[in-house]
């Protein structure tokens, strides 16, 4: 193990300085990681470090060392055939830009065998020079066109409509405080409510941690995505309590809220 280890570490440094090792290294083996440098990539490669190093530690404090070896190796095979996060980003990046992805699928890309002739690039035409473009910049573009595509096909008033509609009646602080809401949109994964300054009593009651996670719950279940409800008071929006304001004074007795305290308190009401 420590053996191969070292090895790689030389064809590490091989690959960022080959003039580096010849005077420590034999003309052979100088061959032999120039060969090997053109087959992997130095994220491969480091990757590969990290495994061997990473089971070297275990084998110093296991009794069948040549176990932990043999899975290592084994590892490090399947690591070949997998696709990097560069590689998944950088073609969610051409698919972005209507490129073509390359026609390799990630889950069947062969491991990278010693001696294997190594595919060189398409020529660039001359006076053309290919834009260079980070992963960062490709996460963030990609990530954008997603919240733009959800904007533009949420039906916000439609969802939040049928989020009042599932909430029962057993719910009653919850049904008020969301029936005094105006839905402001979406905002990438949040879902804005905004509340008239007479109704911030309603708005405190729905930030609650229970009956947030409650609609965000209800939300979910609607849409299939994960929301996050933004409340914000809005001096320009209408309160929507005035209605429960002026129900007949006799009739609160009949929320179904009201009656659960009285069977659970053995109470009653006095005129």
């Amino acid at each position: 193990m420590a053996d191969l280890i070292a090895y790689l570490r030389d064809l590490l440094v091989f690959k960022a300085k080959p003039d580096a090792l010849n005077e420590d290294v034999d003309p052979g083996v100088q061959k032999s990681l120039a060969a090997h440098a053109e087959l992997i990539s130095t994220d491969r490669l480091l990757e590969l470090i990290d495994l061997f190093a990473a089971a070297e530690g275990r084998m110093k404090w296991a009794p069948n060392k040549k176990l932990h070896f043999e899975v290592a190796i084994i590892k490090a095979i399947q690591s070949l055939g997998q696709a990097t996060l560069d590689e998944v980003i950088e073609k969610l990046g051409e698919l972005r830009d209507g490129g073509r992805a390359r026609p390799t699928d990630f889950a069947e890309t062969p491991a990278i065998k010693p001696g294997a002739p190594r595919t060189k690039p398409a020529p660039v035409a001359e006076g053309v020079s290919p834009a260079p473009r980070t992963r960062a910049a490709a996460a963030a573009a990609t990530t954008e066109a997603r919240v733009e595509e959800k904007a533009a096909t949420v039906d916000s008033e439609k969802i939040w409509q049928a989020v009042l509609a599932r909430i029962p009646a057993q719910k009653a602080f919850v049904r008020n405080s969301t029936s005094a809401a105006h839905v402001l949109g979406v905002e990438g994964r949040n879902f804005r409510l905004g509340f008239a300054p007479g109704d911030k009593a309603m708005m405190d009651i729905l930030g609650t941690q229970t009956n947030r996670k409650f609609v965000e719950t209800l939300l979910n279940e609607i849409t299939g995505n994960d929301w996050t409800l933004k409340l914000t008071v809005n001096e320009k929006l209408a309160s929507k309590s005035t209605a429960v304001a002026e129900d007949p004074p006799n009739d609160f007795k009949d929320e179904p809220l009201i009656q659960e305290a009285i069977e659970l308190f053995n109470a009653r009401i006095s005129q």
